[in-house]
């Protein structure tokens, strides 16, 4: 049996035991940690080293420097605390993503009554923190960053506030889970098949080339064709060498079909028809999206792509797997 494991979850367990997931969470004494820095070690040896120095000689004005270094120790080990004490953070908003890339969170830090928090570093991850400061009595609001692996709702569990203040002896920290989940969609990929399937040909979405002002998808390269017509971010990418395809639409009928992807995963199709919906939503026409057993009908704009990309991003995903970690 291994031992290390064990240990870490129930370690991990009684941290969420001690701060519990809420949508407004306020640093108190329980739930603050306090250690010496790498910094704060070596300062506590120097005055080791006065100590015995001075005991060794029975020269009273080393052992004065000696306690009055101790003390500055002490004075910060509290000053360090009081600097998350009463702090409160909450998630004020969250911004969809797209599977591979960070969601954004917008986390609002209120401070204590009567106090400021200053030298503040807080985020997900340790390559990935923002340090601010909270006026006294005031609040500040930052944006975080969290890695999207998949999509469905993305509920990071524990955010690292931490803070070096005063002098930098001592670390205070503390884990927090905050109630806030982002949104996020299938990560969007190119393909060469129209978006609809052979069967839902005969509801009156037909394509006229035209009028050339819509953007349509990727088509095989033919000899002769206009370069300015070359998709060259694709044969950058050794994709080869591939048209860009552009149309008016003769009818407002325009639907993103499963049906339309066959021989595909579930996940692959639904990667193909995200990138349709932004294809489509960067135009006038009006377009649906069609799953087994979800529909979302005709529309255009901004919130109606938001409902489709919704449906996509949450389709196959059981109730007690709506809101996960990332």
């Amino acid at each position: 049996m291994r031992v290390a494991p064990i240990l870490k979850n129930w370690f991990w367990a009684w941290i969420a035991r001690r701060a519990p997931r809420a949508a407004a969470v306020q640093l108190r004494h329980k739930s603050i940690y306090v250690l010496p820095t790498a910094q704060g070690w070596g300062f506590l040896l120097v005055i080791a080293l006065l100590w015995l120095l001075g005991t060794n000689y029975e020269n009273n004005l080393i052992l004065g420097a000696a306690f009055l270094l101790l003390s500055l120790m002490v004075v910060s080990i509290v000053h360090a605390f009081r600097n998350l004490s009463g702090l409160t953070l909450s998630v004020v908003r969250t911004h969809p993503a797209f599977a591979g890339e960070f969601a954004e969170f917008d986390v609002l830090l209120e401070a204590a009554p009567g106090s400021r928090h200053d030298a503040l570093r807080l985020g997900w991850d340790r390559l990935l923190t923002v340090e601010t400061d909270v006026p006294a009595g005031g609040e500040c609001c930052v944006s975080l960053s969290h890695k999207a692996h998949r999509r469905g709702w993305l509920l990071p569990e524990r955010l690292r506030i931490q803070s070096v203040y005063p002098l930098g002896f001592f670390r205070a920290w503390s884990w927090v889970q905050l109630d806030g989940a982002a949104l996020v969609y299938p990560a969007p990929r190119p393909t060469d098949l129209s978006p609809q399937s052979s069967t839902s040909q005969d509801e009156g979405t037909e394509l006229s080339r035209e009028n050339q002002e819509e953007f349509q998808g990727f088509r095989v390269y033919q000899v002769g064709s206009p370069l300015a017509h070359v998709a060259w971010k694709h044969y950058a990418r050794e994709q080869g060498m591939h048209l860009k395809d552009y149309s008016g639409y003769q009818s407002e009928q325009v639907w993103l079909d499963w049906d339309a992807l066959p021989g595909l995963d579930q996940e692959s199709r639904l990667s193909r028809l995200c990138h349709w919906a932004l294809a489509y939503g960067k135009t006038s026409a009006q377009y649906g999206l069609r799953l087994p057993g979800v529909t979302v009908g005709q529309g255009a704009g901004a919130p109606h792509q938001a409902r489709v990309l919704k449906a996509m991003a949450l389709y196959g995903i059981s109730d007690n797997m709506t809101k996960r970690s990332g």
